[in-house]
């Protein structure tokens, strides 16, 4: 990550900042926002739209899997037990 702005200890607070900063602009501005923006800033506008898309994709999927992790024990579900159940043994 030697690449990123952001130590990975404090990258979520400060991007938190950033795009609060982004967000109180967008409402304190209008359309006036958008219009204001060059090509670049635009273009960036953009993408950072994409990349708030796939954050949410991402959190809502590693969510998922942190709540499977921690609802698994270990043991085989009851389910699964009785489908190997052997009466013989």
């Amino acid at each position: 990550m030697s690449n990123y702005p952001n130590m990975s200890y404090c990258m979520c607070n400060n991007t938190l900042l950033a795009l609060k900063q982004v967000v109180e602009a967008m409402n304190d501005e209008g359309p006036q926002f958008l219009r204001e923006m060059s090509r670049d800033e635009r273009r960036s506008f953009e993408q950072l739209f994409s990349m708030c898309e796939d954050f949410m994709t991402m959190s809502e999927e590693l969510q998922a899997e942190l709540e499977r992790e921690e609802d698994y024990d270990g043991q085989p579900d009851e389910a699964q037990e009785w489908h190997d159940f052997d009466p013989d043994c």
